[in-house]
């Protein structure tokens, strides 16, 4: 009797020093990565006047200042066909921007819409600008095109 005491209380001993040694092993990195900071991906930036005047003309299918912003033909087909789809784009919002690296700014905009039928809905957009340029960033498969 004496002797199983002395073995299960040598395993009850091991087992809980196993034990505290995989809580702390566990805890003690996860901590240091949750109080580490993390770099930010993109800043908040403010709305450039360039991503305004784009998506305003692009929803408008004002083609003068497409082209002298540069804009390419298919982004210009593209403000046309946009137009004629729908009875009435309400002005553009905008969500918000980020500067993305590299001199690239990402502005996030979105409008409400009614559709040739009648229904109303909402679309939204990313502008692209940078290095003189400015564009529609095309949205994942998944999503909608407007």
């Amino acid at each position: 009797m004496r002797q199983r005491r002395k073995w299960a209380r040598l395993i009850t001993k091991g087992t809980a020093t196993i034990a505290v040694g995989a809580l702390l092993g566990f805890l003690i990195p996860t901590m240091a990565a949750d109080l580490t900071p993390q770099p930010e991906v993109a800043t908040r930036a403010t709305e450039s006047p360039v991503a305004r005047q784009f998506i305003d003309a692009y929803v408008s299918d004002d083609q003068a200042t497409l082209e002298r912003l540069s804009i390419g033909a298919d982004t210009k087909a593209d403000a046309a066909r946009f137009k004629a789809e729908y009875i009435r784009v309400d002005l553009p919002v905008h969500l918000g921007s980020w500067i993305v690296g590299g001199g690239f700014t990402l502005h996030a905009y979105a409008a409400h819409v009614v559709n040739g039928d009648g229904t109303d809905g909402q679309l939204a957009w990313r502008v692209a600008t940078g290095s003189g340029t400015v564009g529609i960033v095309a949205p994942p498969p998944s999503v909608t095109t407007p």
